[in-house]
């Protein structure tokens, strides 16, 4: 499945993409911070949950039905699993790794969308795009270096989120071309809360009870479903105003704002070589974007030459 060249707006899809990945990683942040005091089910349940109210209260007397209403079931509660996995396993990473580390590894999640989006969605992936990704994808190398002191069982949950994560890509571009974007929001929300609601039974084991709540505690958590809902709109959205493969590249782009994030909120920073890395990285995403919108607006500047010429 091709975009069609009038929802094909690259800047419209960075913009909306960059408000995502700086929610995205307010998110992570807050899912860490949170993740020294109690278990990661609970974690998930207050985000998916919190979404889940938050749009059923904002949206739900004006909307009603609408948000429920699916035309491909499937797709949606496949969604909803794999993001429920990728809350659940990267939240359990971000409790033994750096959040700038868990990020970069979790960036092997682009590169393979960009093997997948021809033979899956029928995209056509350019030569721009390919650079893009390969060049995103070195200078990830150089932020996780071989031999980095990293927690085993920590980079064992990433792994799994990419998995997760490449299903979420895919599947979020199939249904942003088909789906309201508000329904898809809200099943996969809903879907979450089930699968938290799974999960809590052991809470005990996969990171324990809080033994209080403070008044800060409670607003991280009440925060999460705000953050998570307004970042996976943002997210919808740039796929709905591009393609997948445009958008795989620029992904990268996360790790910035994780970098920042680390340093503000836990005081890490990165030494020379990984600043080198995240260069590559926005050099990759932001080049392959400019070559990208470059060539589409010469195409449409050559079909409406040939309408002139008819």
């Amino acid at each position: 499945m091709s975009v069609n060249a009038a929802h094909f707006k690259p800047l419209r899809a960075l913009l909306y993409l960059v408000c995502a990945q700086v929610l995205f990683t307010l998110l992570d942040a807050t899912g860490k911070l949170l993740a020294r005091d109690m278990g990661i089910p609970l974690i998930s349940l207050a985000r998916h949950g919190g979404q889940l109210l938050l749009m059923a209260i904002v949206l739900g007397p004006s909307l009603g039905r609408v948000l429920i209403r699916t035309r491909h079931p499937w797709l949606q509660l496949l969604r909803g699993v794999v993001l429920s996995g990728f809350t659940l396993f990267f939240f359990t990473a971000l409790q033994r790794l750096p959040q700038a580390d868990a990020t970069a590894i979790n960036f092997i999640a682009p590169f393979m969308v960009m093997l997948l989006v021809g033979p899956i969605l029928g995209e056509t992936v350019t030569t721009a795009r390919w650079i893009g990704a390969a060049v995103g994808f070195l200078g990830m190398l150089a932020v996780v270096r071989p031999g980095a002191a990293l927690d085993s069982i920590g980079v064992m949950f990433v792994l799994l989120t990419v998995v997760c994560n490449v299903g979420f890509q895919l599947l979020t571009r199939k249904l942003a071309a088909v789906e309201n974007s508000f329904t898809t929001l809200f099943l996969s929300a809903a879907i979450g809360v089930i699968a938290s609601l799974a999960t809590l039974p052991l809470q005990s084991v996969w990171g324990g009870w809080p033994q209080t709540l403070s008044a800060h505690q409670l607003t991280l958590l009440l925060s999460l479903g705000c953050t998570g809902a307004i970042s996976q709109w943002c997210f919808i959205r740039a796929y709905y105003w591009s393609s997948a493969s445009f958008i795989a590249p620029l992904v990268f782009l996360q790790l910035l704002w994780a970098v920042a994030s680390g340093w503000w909120f836990f005081g890490q920073f990165p030494d020379a070589i990984s600043l080198a890395g995240m260069v590559l990285i926005l050099s990759g995403g932001i080049g392959s974007m400019w070559v990208d919108a470059r060539a589409h607006r010469r195409g449409r500047a050559l079909n409406l030459e040939a309408a002139v010429d008819r």
